[in-house]
């Protein structure tokens, strides 16, 4: 099991296309979502404090997990592999981080 945070930008073709953190329709294309989360990536890889992942977090973020307290934001907590709990991508991008790295985009069940 891993201890992981995420930040999570939804488009119009997931699933579910409500922001719950904001409680808006979200009309933003699958393209969109990806050049503002690349965008936060590149950003992110230059802080290895993570305050850029956490203010980012906070600022966009759709999962409710983005209200978390301080640099609990985008928590997660404790997640096995091999769960799917949050897709098989998603833990097959987790399970080759080292501690402390951030993984490349995941397109997730959520």
């Amino acid at each position: 099991q891993m201890r992981q945070r995420h930040i999570m930008l939804k488009h119009r073709e997931c699933k579910n296309t409500v922001d719950k953190v904001r409680n808006k329709q979200i009309r933003r294309s699958r393209g969109e979502a990806e050049r503002i989360l690349r965008s936060i990536l590149e950003e992110c890889e230059g802080d290895p404090r993570n305050k850029i992942f956490t203010q980012r977090c906070k600022e966009l973020s759709e999962c409710p997990t983005s209200l978390s307290a301080g640099d609990l934001a985008g928590d997660l907590g404790w997640v096995k592999f091999g769960k799917g709990k949050f897709g098989l991508a998603f833990d097959a991008a987790a399970i080759m981080l080292q501690v402390g790295e951030l993984s490349d985009l995941v397109d997730s069940d959520q």
